[in-house]
């Protein structure tokens, strides 16, 4: 990668962008103008409220958002379209309590969106899916974002545990993603195929993005292909301070508001082919590819610094190139068989292989006084998931109850792998030195989970009472003692880990007339540590860093519990829940530990060890309503509070996790005769008021406000747009945590700076499709 400084983003490149953008659509339009350009839009009729919204895969059958004893938000493709939706943190920009944070650390410097958090639970513990097949695992050094938005229809998001139904993974809730089928895009009856092409814009990161995506119906047989390019710099944080602001700020080559200059290309392409030879057969094959590859300029580092232990160098750092590649592949197999025989209903089986690959190197020139070295780094973390799914419905009545089982098998086997390799060149002696498993590395392991799971839904009263009780027999076992390779550190060796645990949860609905219903449920969930947490043994020379593996860590588990009103109206519903959460063995990662180097030196190592428990209780409101014809409002509040005891006798302090009240509320109005629809969002944050640490930084609050404009001029042609941070406000988003009031040192506001956690201030977005 050759980008200077220099190349930061111009308004010039800026209007070839959307002067591009807007010839390709006008050509689209163009060439789909057949049609007579007086004749008035026929337009689908727009969907009342959010209640009719299906839930699928979070249930394991298909359910009304609000017959679900749990609370459970599904953004959909409409959603995702109407938004422009940019990435993982933009999905979930208008749900509270949900948040997506981003990377900007020495051991993470791409920028990149990390993971999500539901209810203060964030990393691992929050389960993610593609139509039902696993994401991998966060690591010390790396993010859990293997998305494109292209490609779905439904994102599901589950708040608290679903691991009765999903497995272990589901400790937090779940996000589950479901991609598009043929039928999604095949709604004309008149036709037997379709097509979409659609392009968008967005100034944050001046992100362009191209989709085409197609589906033919062959009678019995339906296929589906898709393809999409995006192509992004770094994102830009229009309000943070380039002098450090309350921190100041150390770099002396690039200010302390900016991300490293970053080229990113993103490919996403999707087959499915749907035969469906009967009524009572459906066979699902889907193939799916995902990679992005990010190019970094690393700056900070220029300059005159030192190494670590044993002894202090003082050596010249030129700026050099970094690069991030992420990859995930999937093939799946779905067979759905709607049986109707007297004590089986329906079965429905998926078997699926997704090898999963996050790889970074780089390329770095240290000057000495009295020689040059090339230090060459390259790190492989891979996931590769095989995994299999078998589900069973049963039907039957049972005195004056009715009752529909689900039950089946869920399991997989993961192999897990990370590479670190670093290469010395050293000028004065001519050769080159090379020592393997550095870096945040961990052996080779092999992953494999096996569980049962059982949940009947049981109606009584005429349906009036629906209750849910379910049980999960999960086992999980992790065995890192295939790598001989891997040395460790001294001390230290590798053991394999079993666990199995009977997960419990029941949950009930009590609909007092057909307008307004109560909800109660309890749930459980387990955690085993990841492999990260467990092995994770390494030392740096050139940093003095030392990661130290805790092979007593114990499961995380937690008891949760969760009551709800509900009210279906005429024009509209609300859902208020509250929900209390116990979490037992909290895991924390990279904690600090005094060891003994090589040398008899004594040292501060990291490593992870269990909290003694974590309490986390909260109340939730969602509701929308049309206030006038073609006027609807909605509103989601939020507010949590948590404490954390880390050993037995130790004080109580707060939980960082919590989020403070969050509001979003919003407004949608719609002129049919024209096509239009307009949208105002507004989100208003309370700051914080207290943190696990006295010393830690604390956001104030915040109100942003956004918009949002859609446009059909033709029926196949739509154009979009939006306006994000309307008011240009500067903020800190109150789910930051962690970041001291003062920095401890001026490496840590060189390496991490605080600014770098402002949001964003305002961006632009725009958007067109056409549909043949």
């Amino acid at each position: 990668m050759t980008r200077t400084l220099s190349d930061a983003p111009t308004g010039r490149g800026l209007g070839q962008r959307l002067a591009c953008s807007t010839a390709i659509v006008l050509v689209l339009a163009t060439s789909a103008g057949a049609q007579d350009a007086q004749k008035k839009t026929k337009r689908a009729e727009p969907e009342a409220t959010a209640l009719e919204r299906i839930v699928v895969t979070s249930t394991r059958q298909p359910k009304k958002v609000l017959d679900v004893p749990q609370s459970i938000s599904v953004i959909t493709r409409e959603d995702i379209v109407d938004h422009n939706v940019r990435d993982i943190q933009d999905l979930v920009r208008y749900e509270p309590g949900v948040s997506v944070d981003r990377r900007t650390s020495i051991t993470n410097p791409w920028g990149q969106l990390n993971a999500f958090t539901i209810r203060g639970m964030g990393g691992n513990r929050v389960q993610l899916t593609v139509d039902g097949s696993r994401i991998q695992e966060g690591i010390t050094d790396g993010s859990r974002d293997f998305f494109d938005m292209s490609n779905f229809k439904a994102v599901e998001i589950v708040r608290g545990p679903n691991s009765v139904l999903w497995g272990a993974d589901a400790l937090g809730g779940a996000v589950m993603f479901r991609t598009l089928d043929p039928s999604d895009l095949l709604v004309d009856p008149t036709k037997p195929w379709a097509l979409e092409v659609s392009t968008s814009f967005d100034s944050l990161d001046n992100s362009w993005r191209k989709q085409v995506t197609g589906a033919y119906d062959f009678g019995d047989v339906q296929v589906l292909g898709s393809y999409g390019q995006v192509s992004s710099r770094e994102a830009e944080l229009g309000k943070a301070r380039a002098d450090g602001g309350s921190w100041g700020c150390t770099r002396s080559t690039i200010g302390c508001d900016q991300l490293f200059p970053a080229d990113t290309d993103v490919n996403n392409a999707l087959a499915k082919i749907v035969w469906t030879p009967d009524g009572e057969h459906t066979f699902k094959l889907t193939g799916e590819l995902f990679g992005r590859d990010t190019d970094i300029l690393q700056l900070y580092e220029m300059g005159a610094l030192t190494t670590g232990l044993p002894t202090t160098t003082t050596y010249l750092n030129d700026s050099y190139p970094r690069d991030l590649e992420m990859s995930r592949k999937r093939i799946a197999l779905e067979h759905d068989w709607q049986v109707g025989a007297a004590w089986l209903d329906s079965v429905n089986w998926n078997l699926s292989w997704s090898p999963q690959k996050r790889v970074t190197d780089s390329r770095q020139r240290r000057v000495y006084s009295n020689r040059y070295q090339v230090h060459e780094q390259y790190r492989d973390y891979s996931e590769e998931f095989f995994e299999a799914d078998i589900q069973l419905q049963s039907s039957f009545d049972l005195g004056s109850t009715r009752h529909t089982l689900t039950y089946g098998f869920d399991g997989d086997r993961t192999r897990g792998d990370y590479a670190g390799i670093n290469r010395t060149f050293n000028s004065l002696t001519g050769t080159t030195t090379t020592a393997i498993n550095q870096g945040f590395s961990f052996p080779r392991v092999t992953t494999e989970r096996a569980d049962f799971y059982l949940q009947d839904s049981i109606e009584f009263f005429d349906g009036q009472l629906t209750v849910n009780p379910g049980v999960r027999l999960a086992h999980y076992s992790i065995d890192p003692t295939g790598d001989a390779s891997y040395p460790g550190l001294p001390g230290f060796r590798p053991e394999k880990e079993d666990k199995t645990e009977l997960l419990k949860r029941v949950g009930a609905i009590y609909k007092f007339d057909d307008i307004y219903s109560a909800y109660a449920s309890y749930g459980e969930g387990f955690k085993m540590p990841t492999s990260a947490q467990l092995f994770q043994s390494s030392s740096d020379p050139f940093s003095g860093s030392y990661l130290v593996p805790n092979p007593a860590l114990k499961p995380e588990s937690v008891e949760s519990y969760e009551i709800g009103l509900r009210g279906e109206l005429d024009r509209g519903y609300f859902t208020v829940a509250t929900f209390y959460a116990d979490y037992t063995n909290f895991i924390r990662s990279l904690q600090p530990v005094d060891i003994i180097a090589p040398g008899g030196i004594p040292v501060v190592g990291y490593t992870s060890n269990n909290v003694e428990d974590v309490k986390l209780w909260g109340i939730e409101f969602g509701g929308e309503y049309e206030v006038f014809d073609n006027t609807t409002a909605s509103a989601n509040i939020t507010w949590t509070k948590g404490r954390q005891r880390v050993s037995s006798g130790a004080a109580t302090t707060a939980f960082d996790g919590a989020t403070p009240l969050t509001a979003v509320l919003g407004l949608k109005h719609e002129l049919p005769d024209y096509g239009l629809q307009f949208e105002l969002f507004g989100t208003f944050a309370a700051g914080r008021t207290e943190s696990s640490d006295p010393g830690y930084f604390l956001p104030t609050g915040y109100a942003v406000f956004d918009t949002y404009a859609k446009w059909q001029p033709r029926e196949n042609v739509e154009l979009t747009a939006g306006i994000q941070n309307i008011f240009d406000r500067r903020y800190f988003p109150n789910t930051v945590t962690g970041f001291q009031r003062v920095p401890s040192s001026a490496a840590v506001a060189n390496v991490n700076p605080l600014e770098l956690q402002t949001a964003p201030g305002r961006t632009f977005k725009l958007g067109a499709t056409v549909r043949f």
